[in-house]
């Protein structure tokens, strides 16, 4: 099985196995270097060729044609080739690759992920790394967001120095050579005066200073901002705030449109959760103009559900379908101890239908963030047939290979978060069985499987304490507290064992000091067999 998973695939005749392949047709380019990307001969036997439709179209809709001989590609445009090209690598690398037809094209018209977190910013490598990842994936937007980038925010009049400007062109060149639309986003609402025109200009004039880079897509975020005025002319101007952010904005979006019909605008409210329907997002939405995309959280910030019913009453009441700012996988503010591997749950099946696509908030961990954003991806392309429990295997397997069977004894505890608040269903269920042997009698044999249990513990323990892994080193206050777990439950083994005094004092000790530590593992199943061990 390959991710996403296409809509149409009737690739089940018999298997082609492919050593390399040549590339002839249209962007033989580009697919030589995606299939060489992947670790595929270009100079081989196996026939690829590659054919645009005779429709003009920026479609992403594509097809694979397979006999034993080569395989056909068809699509419509460059992004088609793109998308149907990464397919076909992975079903050579994968052995899955078959006689028949493949037709395949998302549902979510926009699909992306925005870095907009409180928190340090990402290093250039990790956003090349990760875009092209989601790339892969069938992703198509990326949002530059980072709310400690001080020029994005603090220091939204200043200019962006050349080497930050540098930085900038070269994830924009990335992302157009991943097909990835790159919307810069600027967060002005901390400090700017609604009635200066010198703010607006400076506004604008730092605007064009990243289309001069050939940007196209940008966001105008008004959250996380005061919710009254700060300045006395504001208030003598306008009657409200809503008032003052429509202005701003249709001010933003016809001036730029005027500059360059092509740009397009997105834009994030200060009140921007919620029923949909409240005063202030509903006259938000129903004074801007409807090609502007208004970002949406949900119910909530941290929406553990999205539904199209929600996202129906917002359209009603704003006249714009939301495009959700989902904050998932993010965990900054209050979720700072959370460590959130999971995967993507709870968004309708067709929220396609009633919205204008899904952009997901990701954490300040960027390898760590790769999992999640790989369901997310998974889901996006096609939620009809999303299984988040084997897409969330197929993520840690493309993050980790190999070492992800053994990683699963931490990834147990690292998905509590706003669309899942339970965890640690792997050690539930093995401390549930142990337990009842005990209850009944089966002493040894409840011994022999918890030394057996934490024996893998301590093996995962072994291998994420190797940092020379990029996730492992970004999950170092977890492995801490891992670390504290294995001792707690070589402790609750030693009770059970022999409930002497000092192994139940121990066992106090250590369960004392793993709960004093704020960062969060494991959930109530630990506890519980450490005070049934006390008991």
């Amino acid at each position: 099985m390959i991710y996403p998973v296409p809509r149409k695939n009737n690739l089940n005749g018999s298997a082609v196995a492919v050593n390399a392949v040549t590339v002839n047709g249209e962007y033989k380019d580009l697919a030589e270097k995606i299939l060489s990307d992947c670790g595929i001969n270009i100079h081989g036997g196996f026939n690829v060729e590659i054919k645009l439709a005779d429709a003009q179209s920026d479609d992403e809709k594509y097809f694979i044609t397979v006999t034993e001989q080569g395989a056909t590609v068809e699509a419509f445009c460059r992004r088609g080739v793109f998308r149907a090209v990464n397919t076909l690598a992975k079903l050579i690398t994968r052995g899955e690759l078959k006689t028949g037809t493949l037709e395949d094209y998302p549902l979510f018209a926009r699909r992306g992920y925005i870095e907009g977190f409180y928190g340090h910013t990402w290093k250039t490598e990790n956003r090349l790394s990760v875009m092209k990842l989601m790339a892969r994936y069938g992703m198509n937007s990326f949002y530059y967001a980072p709310k400690d980038d001080e020029f994005h925010r603090a220091k939204w009049r200043e200019l962006y120095p050349e080497k930050e400007m540098n930085e900038l062109k070269m994830l924009f060149d990335a992302a157009t050579e991943n097909e990835l639309d790159f919307c810069w986003c600027i967060g002005p609402g901390l400090t700017y005066k609604y009635t200066s025109s010198a703010d607006f200009d400076t506004l604008i004039n730092k605007i064009k200073s990243v289309y001069s880079l050939g940007v196209r897509n940008f966001g105008l975020l008004l959250d996380d901002i005061p919710n009254n005025f700060q300045y006395e002319e504001d208030a003598a101007e306008y009657d409200d705030i809503v008032s003052a952010h429509i202005a701003l904005i249709n001010n933003t979006y016809n001036t730029l449109k005027a500059f360059d019909s092509s740009i397009e605008l997105t834009v994030c409210p200060t009140q921007y959760f919620g029923k949909g329907n409240e005063h202030y997002i509903t006259r938000f939405g129903q004074g801007i103009p409807s090609a502007v995309n208004i970002f949406w959280t949900g119910r909530e910030i941290c929406s553990g559900f999205l539904t199209t019913r929600e996202a129906d009453d917002f359209a009603l009441a704003t006249s714009h379908r939301p495009l959700y700012w989902d904050n998932y996988p993010v965990n900054d503010a209050e979720m700072f101890q959370e460590m959130h591997l999971g995967a993507l749950r709870n968004r309708d099946a067709d929220l396609y239908r009633h919205s204008e696509g899904l952009i997901a908030n990701v954490m300040e961990y960027a390898e760590c963030s790769k999992i999640p954003l790989i369901t997310i991806a998974d889901y996006l392309w096609n939620p009809e047939a999303y299984d988040s429990e084997k897409s969330l295997e197929n993520a840690q397997t493309a993050i980790l290979g190999e070492k992800s069977e053994l990683f699963k004894y931490i990834a147990d505890h690292l998905c509590v978060s706003c669309v899942s608040r339970y965890g640690s269903q792997l050690m539930s269920d093995k401390l549930s069985h142990l337990s009842f042997l005990m209850a009944t009698g089966q002493k040894e044999q409840a011994v022999v499987g918890f030394k057996e249990y934490n024996a893998k513990m301590r093996e995962c323990l072994a291998m994420i304490q190797d940092t020379s892994v990029p996730l492992f080193a970004e999950i170092g206050k977890w492995t801490k507290k891992f670390a504290m777990c294995c001792d707690v439950l070589d402790a609750i083994c030693a009770v059970w064992e022999e409930p002497s005094l000092y192994n139940k004092q121990t066992l106090r000790e250590l369960m004392d000091a793993y709960n004093s530590d704020a960062v969060i593992l494991t959930g109530f199943c630990l506890r519980e067999a450490a005070e049934k061990a006390l008991d």
